[in-house]
C-alpha cells in the first residue's frame, strides 16, 4: 500500500466515525461536543512547545521562549479565577483523574486516613493498589442507595471516630448536592488540619452555571475537575483552591512526579470555554437541568423504573436507569450501542437493583435538545430495552439524532 492509500484509509476512517456518530444519540455522561470557538482556539503551534515550571510561579519556566506562553497560561488562570471564585488554579494535571491523584498524594502524609466515596474517584484507593509504596488508609464513605447520596449521619459517625486527614466527595454518579457543609463541620472539629476535597469533574458545568452547589462556600478547601464533561472544554483537568499553601502543596505533586509537558495547546480553547460560560453559563446549566428532569420523567411514564424519582431525577445532568427487569446493565449497554443510542453500564446500591444504566443530557442539550424531545428520546431508549432490534430503531434514532444539529450555548 503506499503512502498516499494508507493516508486515504486513515481519512476513511476519520469520516466513518463522524458519519456514524451523526446518527446516534450519545448520552454518555462524561463526554461533550466543544463549540467551533474553542475548536478554533486549539492551537497546534503550542503543542510543539514546553512549558515546564516549578511551583505556582507561571513565569519561572524551564524552557527559554516562554514569554507569550506564560502570558496566555496566566489569561486562561484569570479568567478560571474570576468564573469559580479561586485564588488559585493549575492546570497542569492532564486529566480530573491525575488531578485528584496528585492533589490526594500532596496533602496526605504516610499513616493518614482518607474517606472517600467509592464510585469511581476513590484516589487514595487509587494510590495504594498502585506499585508506589503509599502508607495510606481509605476508608468508603458510607452511601445512602435510594436517595443517591452521602449518608450523612454514617458519615459524620465516621470523621469523629477515624479524624481523617482527607475526605474526597464528588462521584461518578452524581444526581444531587453533596453535604460539603456538614461535613466540613465536622472536620474542623474532629481534625482542624484536614482538608475536603471536592471533584466536580461531571459538575463543574453546572457550578459555573450557578446550577449546583457552590463547594468554596460550603467549605470545600479544594476543587478538583476534568474540563470536558458538563464544562464543554478541551479533555484535561485543573485544581483549584483558594489556600495558598494548598496550592504549593499540590504544585509539587504534580510536577516533576506525574506532569512535564502540559500539552499547552489546549490553554487557549479552554480560555474560550470559561469566556463562553461567563457569557452564556446559567442558560446553558438551567437548559442541563431541565432536559435531566424531562428526560427521566418521559422515562417513567414509559415504564422504567429510575432512581431518585421521588427527589425529582437529578439536579445534575445525568439520569440513572434501573434496568433489572429488561436485562443485565452492560449487555443492554452493548445493545443500545448496536441501535446507535451511546450510553453505559451503572452499579447499583443493592437496595435499589442490580442493573442500572448511567445516561447524560449535557451533548444533546449543548446540540439543541430541548424537554419537548424528551419523549421521543425516551422512546427510542424503551424500545430497545425492551428487545427493539438494531435494524427496525437506527433509522428511528437518526431521524432523532438529526434534529441536534447546531452548537447552541456559544459566542460569536
Amino acid at each position: 500500500m503506499t503512502h498516499n492509500a494508507k493516508v486515504q484509509e486513515l481519512t476513511s476512517l476519520l469520516d466513518k466515525h463522524q458519519t456514524y456518530r451523526d446518527t446516534c444519540l450519545n448520552l454518555i455522561a462524561s463526554e461533550n461536543t466543544p463549540s467551533p470557538l474553542v475548536e478554533e482556539l486549539f492551537d497546534e503551534r503550542l503543542a510543539r512547545r514546553y512549558g515546564n515550571y516549578s511551583g505556582i510561579d507561571l513565569y519561572q519556566r524551564n524552557y527559554k521562549g516562554n514569554r507569550y506562553i506564560a502570558e496566555i497560561e496566566a489569561y486562561t488562570q484569570a479568567l478560571a479565577k474570576e468564573l469559580f471564585g479561586a485564588a488559585h488554579v493549575d492546570f497542569r494535571p492532564l486529566s480530573g483523574n491525575i488531578a485528584g491523584i496528585a492533589t490526594t498524594f500532596a496533602l496526605a502524609e504516610p499513616g493518614d486516613t482518607a474517606l472517600e466515596v467509592h464510585n469511581g474517584h476513590h484516589y487514595a484507593q487509587k494510590l495504594l493498589s498502585s506499585p508506589l509504596k503509599i502508607e495510606l488508609q481509605s476508608i468508603p464513605i458510607p452511601w445512602d442507595g435510594p436517595r443517591s447520596n452521602i449518608d450523612l449521619d454514617a458519615t459524620l459517625a465516621l470523621i469523629a471516630e477515624h479524624k481523617p486527614k482527607i475526605v474526597n466527595v464528588g462521584s461518578g454518579v452524581f444526581l444531587f448536592p453533596q453535604p460539603v457543609r456538614e461535613l466540613k463541620k465536622a472536620m474542623r472539629q474532629a481534625n482542624p488540619d484536614s482538608y475536603l476535597i471536592y471533584d466536580a469533574s461531571h459538575v463543574i458545568g453546572l457550578i459555573a452555571g450557578k446550577r449546583f452547589q457552590s463547594p468554596f462556600e460550603e467549605g470545600a478547601d479544594v476543587i478538583i475537575s476534568s474540563t470536558h464533561k458538563t464544562l464543554a472544554g478541551p479533555q484535561g483537568g485543573m485544581v483549584l483552591t483558594n489556600d495558598k499553601s494548598i496550592a504549593e502543596r499540590v504544585a509539587r505533586g504534580v510536577y516533576p512526579l506525574l506532569m512535564s509537558n502540559h500539552h499547552l495547546n489546549r490553554l487557549p480553547a479552554l480560555a474560550g470555554t470559561f469566556i463562553e460560560w461567563m457569557e452564556c453559563g446559567e442558560a446553558q446549566a438551567d437548559a442541563i437541568v431541565a432536559n435531566a428532569k424531562a428526560l427521566g420523567q418521559a422515562l417513567v411514564e414509559r415504564g422504567v423504573p429510575m432512581l431518585g424519582a421521588d427527589l425529582g431525577f437529578t439536579e445534575s445532568h445525568t439520569l440513572i436507569l434501573i434496568v433489572d427487569k429488561y436485562g443485565e446493565g452492560g449487555a443492554l449497554a452493548t445493545h443500545l450501542e448496536a441501535c446507535h443510542i451511546i450510553a453505559g453500564a451503572a452499579g447499583l446500591s443493592p437496595e435499589v437493583g442490580t442493573s442500572g444504566l448511567r445516561i447524560g443530557v449535557q451533548e444533546v442539550t449543548r446540540w439543541g435538545m430541548t424537554p419537548a424531545d424528551a419523549p421521543d428520546i425516551a422512546a427510542c431508549i424503551v424500545s430497545a430495552l425492551s428487545g427493539g432490534t438494531s435494524e427496525e430503531l437506527k433509522p428511528e434514532v437518526a431521524k432523532v439524532a438529526c434534529r441536534f444539529d447546531t452548537i447552541l450555548f456559544t459566542v460569536e
